[in-house]
């Protein structure tokens, strides 16, 4: 099947043996931790009934990122990061057998699940750099913009899998099961990454301080308006475009009156549509990519505050999928638009401010879906979340058009001073 898909375009990245082994070790993965992620949210929901107290898994999850990933992009940029990734999804593996037993002996209490939620931030901060930097040691550099597109695919593609059998197999036979099911499945990726073949990489940093390459990573967005503007927009929908996902339990329980099977039909149908989203970017691979960015983010403000109004599952799942499909087609897009122009010296560091904006903006955004949720409700907070990101995408192409006319001749220049920005730091 797989060498079938690599004779299509759309996924011409599969056609290299290492990309195709990370690919599938991944997507058996995430599926489980899919399954951990949906399992453990309406957990804490049935425990405590608050949505502040379900937002406080994300924020709390979320917080080392925003501390910790400039680190951990040098730390990708020092070390063998095929070698680094095995580490860290083996903490994962060790986190969830954890969360496991502790779940079956009847022992899981509201701080241990926050407190296993911040060992996966922590490790997520290491992780997610050195994920995304090694993607162009794994293809050569014609099929990258397809590999950062494929990756995001298999990331969401998992999700079509992942929280709606974490609703069936929560109500059949309740959270443990899910997270067990998410231990096992760390052993696709681990043996994936155990067959990965990489030629050795010379960094060219090992030398200098770490402050010195933080400050040439900082250096360099500093200098580049095109990288940073992109930076700026994945903050802002990292801060408001994922209120749903944390409000869904909420959202699934008291505005459409259903239950964890609801919640995991929701979120599958977030997974159908962040998926199509990214294959669409793995198909089209845009010369202007700038326009899908800013086209997809107003689409994304106006889905959101069509969930926010909907009472019906099968409007609202149609709506969740419209949301996750414009967001990730943005994401994987200025993903790719970022990657394709840097020298590998620079790109753990990189990377890592974009793990920052991401995933670092996790606390501001499970901040205003607890606060916004508790006051006026889950469909409230979703609905002025998709404004104010309709009025921020609208404030930033205003102050820059370089977003909006973004293409492929003007980001080379941004490759060819990657040395230059090395040198001045």
């Amino acid at each position: 099947m797989i060498g079938g898909l690599t004779q299509l375009s759309t996924f011409s990245a599969l056609r290299h043996r290492n990309y195709r082994l990370f690919w599938t070790g991944m997507l058996g993965s995430q599926v489980g931790t899919w399954m951990q992620s949906t399992a453990q949210s309406y957990l804490v929901w049935e425990l405590t009934r608050s949505p502040l107290a379900t937002s406080l898994v994300t924020l709390i999850f979320s917080l080392p990122s925003t501390l910790l990933s400039l680190v951990g992009g040098v730390v990708a940029d020092r070390v063998d990061r095929r070698r680094l990734i095995m580490t860290t999804q083996t903490v994962f593996l060790l986190q969830a057998i954890a969360l496991t037993a502790l779940t079956f002996t009847g022992l899981i209490r509201i701080w241990e699940i926050y407190l296993l939620a911040l060992v996966n931030g922590i490790v997520m901060a290491f992780d997610s750099p050195a994920r995304q930097s090694m993607l162009p040691s794994l293809v050569p550099r014609e099929d990258l913009s397809n590999a950062v597109a494929l990756n995001s695919t298999v990331f969401n593609a998992s999700r079509v899998v992942g929280p709606p059998l974490a609703g069936m197999v929560y109500a059949a036979a309740g959270p443990g099961w899910c997270f067990a099911i998410n231990a096992v499945s760390f052993a696709a990726i681990l043996y994936a990454l155990s067959y990965i073949q990489l030629a050795p990489v010379q960094s060219g940093i090992v030398r200098t301080h770490l402050w010195d390459d933080l400050r040439a990573g900082l250096g360099y967005v500093r200098r580049h308006t095109v990288v940073r503007t992109l930076l700026v927009l994945v903050a802002l929908l990292g801060t408001l475009a994922f209120v749903y996902i944390i409000l869904m339990p909420v959202l699934s329980s008291r505005v459409l009156g259903g239950g964890p099977r609801e919640n995991g039909y929701l979120l599958g149908a977030a997974g159908i549509g962040a998926t199509a989203g990214a294959l669409i970017v793995a198909t089209l691979r845009p010369r202007r990519p700038g326009r899908i960015i800013v086209g997809f983010s107003y689409a994304a403000s106006a889905a959101l505050v069509g969930l926010a109004l909907s009472r019906q599952l099968l409007l609202s799942m149609a709506l969740t999928a419209a949301v996750a499909g414009c967001v990730m087609a943005v994401l994987a897009t200025s993903n790719a638009a970022i990657q394709e122009h840097l020298s590998d010296t620079l790109r753990g560091r990189i990377m890592s401010i974009y793990t920052l904006a991401l995933i670092g903006s996790g606390p501001l955004n499970a901040a205003i879906a607890g606060t916004l949720g508790n006051a006026l409700g889950a469909d409230w907070a979703i609905g002025i979340s998709g404004v104010a990101m309709a009025v921020g995408v609208a404030f930033i192409t205003m102050r820059n058009r370089l977003v909006a006319d973004l293409d492929l001749s003007n980001l080379v220049l941004i490759r060819e001073d990657a040395a230059e920005a090395t040198a001045d730091s």
